[in-house]
């Protein structure tokens, strides 16, 4: 998948299409300035106004607490862009962008907004970080007072379909019984894998702000007593053992080359002899292989939000293989891949 244009006309088309337009050149120029209309939108909660009302410049100023003269040219801007529609002099959200907030995906668009203004915060700061590698991870220094919110409503959003995707792809020989759920976040993978094994115990390794939403979810989903957390950080606290299933889930970007390797040899010491271990995260390529747009865009993304990166695939692989793990195999679900591997 790349980005670009599409042509709104026959005369933008054709430049399209010939490449008179330098599209690779310009896109920067562009999507800095709908990016930022799109966020201020967001902020200012205006699509929220306009997602059921149709109302006049005069009244989103006013609930908003902005300038008329500038209130205009934004819903002018944002009409351009797509995501209002103007008629009667009064705007509303357009019917393509409401489509997307009520559609199969929309959990997923809505998480995604939320969290949006968030992350464009962090990348406020993107000159300073590549220039020092210095990076807060925002898991243990908030962005916002409301971020971790925001956070936890975008990780529910976004991962509905790939946990169904990866329940389904993780084959077992017999019915796991004792499952570690690494960074698990609001225990939506241990809520999937234990309605699917009805004699699966799950214990969630993570921090406090992650447990207290999980719980949640867990007694909304009646598995109180099969799902357990231990809170902290995972390099400090004892995670227990015995487990015959380890699942790591798209955590390891949030960690140094160290301490993944750290955090996989502890889950190697954690597992019964025959136990699984599960990494799921952005599959990312080796040295001098073609880098996609969604795994480069992933590898900044979790730089700038935590100082890490998408570590290339082939380099879990071979951390798993030191850490003891054997018969490893890849397999792929979009534009994740999942290494299994036997202790």
């Amino acid at each position: 998948m790349k980005i670009g244009f599409k042509g709104e006309n026959f005369g933008e088309k054709l430049l399209l299409a010939t490449r008179m337009l330098p599209e690779i050149a310009i896109m920067p120029f562009f999507s800095t300035i709908v990016g930022n209309a799109y966020l201020t939108a967001q902020r200012l909660k205006i699509f929220s106004l306009l997602e059921k009302n149709s109302m006049s410049v005069k009244d989103v100023a006013e609930k908003t607490e902005a300038d008329e003269h500038g209130m205009r040219v934004l819903l002018e801007a944002l009409t351009g862009f797509g995501y209002l529609e103007r008629q009667s002099g009064k705007f509303q959200c357009s019917r393509e962008f409401r489509k997307s907030l009520d559609g199969k995906m929309s959990e997923m668009a809505r998480g995604m907004m939320i969290f949006a203004p968030d992350v464009a915060k962090k990348f406020e700061n993107l000159d300073k970080a590549v220039k020092t590698g210095e990076v807060e991870n925002f898991h243990f220094t908030p962005i916002t007072p409301s971020s971790w919110s925001h956070y936890l409503t975008f990780l529910k959003s976004v991962s509905k379909e790939p946990t169904k995707a990866l329940v389904k792809k993780v084959k077992f020989d017999t019915p796991p019984r004792k499952m570690l759920d690494i960074a698990g976040g609001p225990a939506q993978y241990s809520i999937a894998f234990c309605r699917k094994y009805h004699n699966l115990e799950a214990t969630i390794l993570d921090l406090p702000e992650s447990s207290a939403e999980g719980e949640t979810e867990i007694k909304k989903a009646e598995l109180d007593g099969r799902i357990t957390y231990i809170t902290g950080n995972f390099f400090e606290t004892d995670w227990g053992g015995d487990y015959d299933f380890a699942l790591l889930s798209n955590m390891l970007h949030c960690l140094t080359v160290t301490q993944c390797q750290t955090v996989i040899k502890r889950t190697f010491e954690s597992l019964i002899p025959g136990g699984l271990i599960v990494t799921n995260d952005v599959d990312f390529p080796g040295e001098d292989e073609e880098i996609e747009m969604f795994a480069g865009w992933s590898s900044l993304l979790y730089f700038m939000m935590t100082g890490s990166r998408t570590h290339p695939t082939p380099a879990i692989k071979k951390w798993m293989s030191d850490a003891g793990f054997t018969k490893i195999k890849k397999t792929k679900i979009r534009n994740s891949a999942q290494l299994i591997g036997i202790k």
